[in-house]
């Protein structure tokens, strides 16, 4: 039903409409981040195949098979995402009401569908982490595989986090889990092998010159950034006049050792450390949605980069919940731990958490709120496990009496 709503491109697209020669039938004068588009037509002039790779290459591929339509409409790449994340939701669902109602009101928050109708990465990473969250508290182990591969075949960065749960999935030690496990960490290892220096180095350099530096100048020496390029202090690669842009600058810039280096001066400085992090949770946190990334169509008549409201309420009350008192995560944590006990599936939960917030926040400096995108799932996803404890504790106390 009219307005559609999507997710804007920030740049991203690329790496996946490259691949189908496909650019917005109807670009205006800004094409990307002001709004979003839902029809793409074919152009020999957009091919490109780019280095980087996730699987919602192959889900557009089977959106373009079976749509068969010129322009392509977008909503059937949105059906696809729907659909996967549809089976997530079926093996949510329990006899209890309260964690029902939470699923239906966090997981189709704006938040996290807009990105449905998008070329963005993280869309398969939102719908196969679901799916394999649910497949694993439900137990279904060929549900299980299939996300399992899905999330580890989705996005490069996230490729550690997939060899973190595949381990996390054998301390299960259920025979019908292996399959599952194995493809978590045949597909992380693979999608690790593929990471590519300058990929790394763009980051560095986020790192380097967009917080580290301004934070204490002597971490410069400690990440090992040459005297000669310690004048691009307070920029980042991503500004047109960067020297990142330039990928043959980028792989003599990216020093020995690489992140090694920013491991060992968190190590000595855990000062820095905690204050880098207590500042994102303060600031970034809050930042569910991605304010310069439009809802919208430009048909619509709506001013640019405008953010959809409709069912947006869930994420607007955590955002406010983060700015207020972003110390609450830790009484989460606790709950969470004591309702649920110390099972693989929870310190799975946490673990991605864990991870995610320290990597988008620690290794990085551009779009850190965006960067805690599976953060806030796991968020979200904590708490629908500690409302099944409740619940299920409550019954059994009602039925003993």
């Amino acid at each position: 039903m009219p307005p559609i709503i999507g997710l804007a491109d920030n740049g991203d697209f690329a790496k996946v409409v490259g691949r189908y020669g496909l650019s917005p039938a109807e670009p205006g004068p800004q094409p990307k981040f002001h709004f979003f588009h839902r029809l793409w037509r074919s152009e020999a002039s957009a091919v490109w195949e780019s280095p980087y790779w996730g699987i919602e290459v192959w889900l557009t591929r089977a959106a373009l098979w079976i749509s068969q339509e010129r322009p392509f409409d977008i909503r059937w790449l949105g059906l696809i995402h729907t659909g996967i994340i549809a089976g997530a939701f079926w093996l949510m669902v329990s006899r209890k009401i309260a964690p029902n109602l939470f699923v239906l009101l966090a997981f189709t928050d704006a938040a996290y569908v807009s990105y449905f109708q998008s070329f963005h990465f993280d869309a398969a990473s939102i719908v196969f982490i679901l799916l394999l969250f649910a497949a694993w508290k439900a137990e279904q182990p060929w549900v299980l595989a299939l996300a399992g591969i899905g999330f580890a075949l989705a996005k490069a960065p996230h490729a550690p986090l997939a060899l973190m749960l595949g381990l996390l999935l054998l301390l299960e030690r259920k025979r019908s889990f292996v399959p599952g496990a194995m493809l978590l960490l045949v597909g992380g290892g693979y999608m690790l092998s593929q990471t590519k220096d300058e990929y790394k180095a763009t980051a560095y350099y986020n790192l380097a010159f967009f917080k580290l530096g301004l934070i204490d100048v002597g971490a410069l020496d400690a990440l090992k950034i040459r005297t000669e390029d310690r004048r691009l202090m307070g920029t980042h690669a991503f500004m047109p006049e960067s020297p990142a842009q330039n990928e043959n600058w980028l792989k003599g810039f990216y020093p020995k050792g690489g992140y090694g280096n920013a491991l060992l001066y968190y190590a000595s400085h855990p000062g820095v450390a905690a204050q880098v992090l207590w500042t994102d949770l303060s600031t970034e946190a809050p930042q569910i949605r991605a304010i310069n990334l439009g809802n919208y169509e430009r048909n619509t008549g709506k001013a640019y980069c405008t953010l959809s409201t409709t069912f947006g309420w869930y994420s607007a009350a955590k955002s406010w919940l983060f700015r207020v008192a972003p110390w609450h995560v830790f009484l989460l944590l606790a709950l969470a731990l004591w309702k649920v006990g110390k099972q693989p599936l929870t310190w799975a939960v946490v673990a991605m958490g864990s991870y995610e917030f320290a990597i988008a926040s620690l290794a990085d400096a551009c779009e850190t709120y965006r960067h805690l995108l599976l953060f806030h799932v796991a968020y979200d996803l904590l708490i629908w496990l500690s409302l099944i404890s409740i619940f299920d504790t409550q019954s059994k106390r009602v039925s003993s009496v």
